[in-house]
């Protein structure tokens, strides 16, 4: 099978990695990245220790369309993305999200209706410099099978055929909310403190924010109509955060490298839901402000 990896950092890089031996994988990304996998191969680190040969190109300018894209981008490029593939894929093609954050699956689903599948991945995996990716471990990755069942089996094999556990599930939304919620209590506070996940357990004080931040989230996801397919989110997350300790989250890496986040897309968004349905959401507002302080340069005196 022909497998397109849009969005080949840390997460789509380990991903396209470990299914490079059994499939046609072409990984997209930047070009540090790519320049690396194409002069000698993508090397995984961490649980899985093997060094594959994958095509990588910063574009899919002149490429064959796959018969498989997943997303891995950040989810603020989720529409670019949908832009840059229009009229390349086949009419058969199925595409996959995995990225971080909410509203990817209803924007693609915009552009491929039924052909779009919603996903959610515990993935552990950090780039260790250009062409080479640490997994801490495979977790589990849950495939949406609300509209097209028989596929998102299909795309579940794959994944577990290439070592890396799968299920399906028709409550995908539940699934994609509780990654998020878990994210949106750990990663903008480690990167407004500049910690490791783990530290966030070592203080009664942001443990007991993690908890507050969760249930905000928990009191928003369920006044929208969202069923969480777990009793409780913060035990989820402390799992999370232990399981991770010395990761630096992605957010973190961002505003250290000076990139942009996805806090608009993670607490953001949760914000914009809770307004919808008349929750409010004041700890998740605190959140983004401060994140959304430290992306952007000081205010001029004047």
């Amino acid at each position: 099978m022909r497998i397109c990896v849009y969005g080949a950092g840390s997460l789509g890089s380990a991903i396209g990695g470990m299914l490079a031996e059994q499939h046609d994988v072409v990984l997209i990304g930047r070009a540090a990245n790519v320049e690396a996998i194409q002069k000698g191969g993508l090397e995984l680190r961490g649980v899985i220790q093997k060094k594959v040969a994958a095509e990588a190109y910063p574009s899919i300018d002149g490429l064959a369309p796959p018969d498989l894209m997943l997303i891995t981008t950040k989810s603020y490029n989720t529409r670019a993305v949908v832009e840059a593939c229009r009229g390349w894929t086949k009419a058969d093609t199925k595409v996959l999200t995995l990225q971080n954050g909410l509203g990817n699956i209803e924007t693609l689903r915009e552009w491929l209706g039924p052909s779009a599948f919603g996903g959610a991945t515990t993935m552990g995996a950090s780039l260790v410099s250009p062409g080479i990716v640490k997994i801490a471990g495979v977790g589990r990755t849950v495939i949406g099978a609300d509209i097209d069942r028989e596929s998102a089996v299909c795309i579940s094999s794959i994944f577990r055929k290439a070592g890396m556990p799968s299920s399906v599930a028709t409550g995908i939304d539940g699934e994609i909310w509780t990654k998020t919620i878990v994210n949106a209590s750990i990663n903008p506070l480690t990167a407004v403190l500049r910690v490791t996940n783990g530290a966030l357990l070592e203080s009664r004080a942001t443990s007991r924010l993690m908890s507050e931040i969760c249930l905000e989230c928990e009191s928003v996801a369920n006044a929208a109509g969202i069923s969480l397919p777990v009793a409780s989110v913060y035990r989820r997350a402390r799992a999370v955060a232990r399981e991770t300790g010395p990761n630096r989250s992605s957010m973190l890496r961002d505003i250290e490298l000076g990139r942009k986040t996805e806090i608009a897309n993670i607490n953001g968004h949760i914000c914009l839901v809770g307004a919808r349905v008349g929750v409010a959401t004041p700890l998740n507002r605190a959140l983004v402000a401060m994140v959304e302080s430290l992306e952007s340069p000081p205010a001029e005196k004047g």
